[in-house]
Formats: structure tokens, sequence, C-alpha cells
């Protein structure tokens, strides 16, 4: 019987700061109030010469390092991502490239903001369903610099650049992976979009000529979204895992927006010291996010071996997914 769980995690960010005063000369937000919407102070953004590949790798390198697993023990790696260095191919197969991998299993996954969590179910089912894979590294990947008209008072305020990483494996009879769910509400489908580069809006001149190569996102339907959709969630995930929300020692929450957080934690009638924030230094990293906010609230000693943790988000789509596991070390 095969227990799957995590056995290390690691994140990149850029170096590059952009704060909300720097963000505000551009988009004429004035700085309190992006802070009032956001609960933002700050975002990292990749220098011209930096690529999604680039940040997925060195992710990879600490979450490889802290597994201690070797290079040639990894058997597949899939990557969360919708920002990677090519439309295809996919963006896993070239961070095995830069790890110089023994011909591992790899692919990618689009889920949006939600890629890190749906990619961790994946990785947990494959373990447990093939005789012939023992060790994945998950990757969740957000070059999202590139897609931001920062002019634009809309969707500039939200989001940074980095990657997160995360070593899958068995963790032996009662830690790991406890229960999972992801449910969708499609109806709002068009309401956090990026269209240009997709078959129906083609990369041209009049595509960038209209702005559509460009985020396009309404921050009210995703409050909306989150408060509605992501308790019903993590209801069912619970339900899964034979828990109560009682029983979960900690949440790890999507880092959208640092009000939307609070606001979600006093929804559940949660106390803050049982989640984690890194959206004030970092901003919405997407499909990094989760990891990243797992891996510091790791290094911080947050969380502790034999703790019930639970990790939830929501992407565009909108798509809602939780993952539950108790920890293993």
């Amino acid at each position: 019987m095969i227990y799957p769980g995590i056995i290390g995690t690691g994140f990149y960010v850029p170096k590059n700061k952009m704060d909300n005063a720097r963000l505000s000369k551009i988009n004429k937000v004035p700085t309190k109030e992006i802070y009032e919407k956001t609960g933002i102070k700050e975002r990292r953004i990749a220098d011209k010469n930096e690529s999604a590949s680039h940040m997925g790798f060195k992710a990879s390198i600490k979450a490889i390092k802290s597994s201690n697993v070797n290079l040639e023990d990894i058997d597949q790696v899939i990557c969360a991502t919708f920002s990677g260095d090519y439309v295809y191919p996919a963006l896993a197969c070239k961070i095995s490239q830069k790890l110089n991998l023994k011909q591992p299993g790899c692919f990618d996954i689009m889920a949006n903001c939600t890629g890190f969590q749906t990619a961790l179910n994946i990785a947990f089912n494959n373990l447990k369903n093939s005789k012939n894979i023992k060790n994945i590294l998950v990757c969740g990947v957000a070059m999202q610099s590139r897609y931001i008209n920062w002019k634009d008072p809309n969707s500039s305020i939200y989001f940074g650049d980095g990657a997160s990483a995360a070593i899958i494996s068995d963790v032996g009879k009662g830690y790991g992976h406890l229960g999972s769910s992801v449910i969708s509400n499609t109806s709002v489908y068009d309401s956090v979009r990026m269209r240009g580069g997709g078959s129906s809006f083609p990369n041209s001149l009049n595509i960038k000529k209209n702005y559509k190569q460009f985020y396009e996102i309404s921050g009210l339907e995703v409050w909306k979204q989150v408060v509605t959709f992501q308790p019903k969630n993590i209801k069912i995930a619970l339900r899964e895992a034979g828990l109560k929300l009682k029983d979960v020692d900690f949440f790890i929450f999507h880092q959208a927006n640092g009000n939307l957080i609070k606001f979600l934690m006093s929804r559940l009638e949660l106390p803050m010291s049982k989640t984690h924030l890194t959206v004030n230094r970092f901003g919405n990293t997407a499909d990094a996010s989760i990891g990243i906010t797992l891996d510091e609230a790791l290094r911080k000693k947050k969380i502790k071996k034999n703790n019930i943790i639970l990790l939830s988000g929501v992407g565009a789509g909108f798509v809602f997914g939780t993952s539950i596991l108790k920890w293993a070390y």
C-alpha cells in the first residue's frame, strides 16, 4: 500500500521588487487604495532575461534538496502553469531538461490559480496507481508580468512572478494525502481571462492593438466566487477525508488577495494564527502561490509533524480545489 505525501518543498521569486509607490506612478491608482483593495504591499517581477523555466528550475532544485531524493530517482514531472516559455512543448519538459533528469514522464496542466493544488492531486493518484512511479516533482510557475497591462488599474494591482515545487513520495501508513475535491462554477467563465494567444484570438498585430494579450479581471467577481464556493469545496474534501473543520491544524490558501483570505478565515470562524500570508510581499503568484506559502510556513515552523494541513485554491474558470494531508515530518 502506498501513502503519497509531500517530502520536500521549495520556491523562487525574482529579486526585482515593485512596491505600490512604484506601481502607482504607472497605473495612477493611489498607493493607499492599492493596499486597501488587495492587502498587497509589493510584488516580485522577473527581469527581461529571466524565463519561466528558470524560475521553475530554481524552485525545483530547492525542493529536491529538501527532500533528499536523487535526481535520477525522479520518475515524473508535473508542471502547473499557463505562462510557460512557449505555447508548446510543455514547460515540464524544459524544467526536466535543465535538471538533466533521466527520462521522466513530463506534462503540464492548466487550472490557473488552483493549478498547484490540482497537480498535487494528480501526483497523489499517480503514485498510488503506478508501480513504476516512486517520486514525482510538482511545479507551479507564474510568469505573469509579461501579460499585465501595467496601466490597467484593475489587473495591475494584483499579480507577481514566482515558482514553487514539491516532491511527492510514499510517506508511510497514517500520513500523507487524506482527501481532496475539485469543483467548478463555469457560469462566470469570462470574468477572469487572457484571450490573446488562444485559438479564438491568435497572436497578431490586431490582438496587440486591442490589448487582448493582457489579463482581464473582475476583482469583485473573484471575491463573490471565493466566499460562495470555496467553503463548499472545503466541506466536500473534509467529508472525503472523514474529518471536520475543527480537526484541521493549519490552512494554506491561494494568495489572491490578503483581505479576501482574512474574510474567508472569518467566514469559517477560524483565527488568522491558523494560516499564513505571502500575498502582502509577493502578490498573487497564481499557480505558484500555494506552494510558496506552504514552503514559507514550513520554514517558519508553523507546520509540524502529525498536523492536519488543508490546501485550498480558486482559479479562473472558475475552478476550486482542496487537498487535505497529515504531515509526515
